[in-house]
């Protein structure tokens, strides 16, 4: 799992924070307000929560496979980003984001 200094180096990224699964904010990077950092730590938390739920009935309901285990998201507003896996998300402007590398950043080995 990356470093959030990692996760700070990429394109168009202002911020980076830790969150559990049950939306506790862990430490943070970037200029981020705390109550706006821990909105948007429960934010990846209802989000990862709503993705397991909907993929595991959608495989129990049809008997398809690979749609689990759960590990990210990424949430697209008009101008930002925010991306999100195994604890770790980042907030970025979208003009500016690239996701291949985000991706590749998340998905490194320490």
């Amino acid at each position: 799992m990356p470093a959030l200094d990692e996760l700070m180096s990429l394109p168009g990224v202002y911020g980076a924070i830790e969150f559990s699964c049950m939306g506790e904010l862990g430490q943070t990077r970037g200029d981020l307000e705390r109550d706006f950092a821990e909105l948007v730590a429960q934010m990846c938390a209802a989000n990862m929560a709503i993705y397991r739920m909907q993929a595991t009935g959608w495989t129990k309901l049809t008997g398809q496979k690979g749609f689990l285990p759960e590990r990210g998201f990424a949430f697209l507003a008009l101008d930002h980003v925010v991306m999100g896996m195994n604890g770790n998300a980042i907030l970025a402007r979208s003009k500016d984001f690239d996701y291949d590398a985000a991706y590749q950043r998340f998905n490194a080995t320490a």
